[in-house]
């Protein structure tokens, strides 16, 4: 059987911009430049014939095609990962080195990452720094802070905190905010500070 699909990169460009509403957004995600997640869309716009965004000065807005398209894609994409993982689960088990600043380290327990048998899965060490710089090297995978920034072409994920700077950073390359290590650590970081 032939599929007549589009191309798997307007298809990616798509979704991202889709689920941030924003060009920039998506392209940070995806490591690629907002040009080139605006050109993925409009050959995708093209080759199926139909507008999927209103542009707006301000933003974007799904159109009505755009909305009904959205849930049949990410399902697509989300059942490609769980094929993936089922037959490599290697591709997604990787441990994260995580950066940990002084501050923050006071706020959760005294054996953190080691108090919970997910984040032993999913961490492999995590080391008190607040250098930024760490994560664009690749020293370190995410980092974890009290506040800071501007953090520039990175991710940032922001946690509400009931103590303390009232929020901490998680700070990543773009595209590792939605993996599971990261929701891992990002959900026990939640569930430490939580308002």
């Amino acid at each position: 059987m032939t599929y007549r699909l589009p191309s798997l990169n307007t298809l990616r460009a798509f979704e991202a911009a889709a689920r941030h509403l924003s060009f920039t957004t998506a392209a940070s995600e995806l490591g690629v430049t907002a040009g080139a997640i605006s050109q993925q869309v409009k050959k995708l716009e093209a080759s199926l014939g139909v507008a999927l965004f209103r542009r707006l000065p301000h933003g974007l807005l799904l159109t009505e095609e755009g909305e009904a398209y959205l849930p049949a894609i990410s399902k697509a994409f989300d059942d490609l990962t769980e094929a993936t993982e089922a037959i490599a689960p290697r591709i997604n088990s990787r441990k994260f080195s995580v950066g940990i600043c002084p501050k923050v380290r006071t706020m959760l327990p005294g054996n953190w990452p080691q108090h919970s048998e997910d984040l032993r899965r999913h961490v492999r060490d995590c080391i008190e720094t607040s250098d930024i710089e760490l994560v664009r090297t690749n020293a370190v995978d995410c980092l974890i802070r009290a506040r800071g920034g501007p953090y520039g072409d990175l991710t940032l994920v922001v946690i509400p905190a009931s103590s303390g700077p009232g929020e901490l950073h998680f700070v990543c390359k773009p595209g590792l905010a939605n993996c599971a290590q990261s929701q891992a650590i990002i959900d026990d970081l939640t569930r430490q500070v939580a308002p």
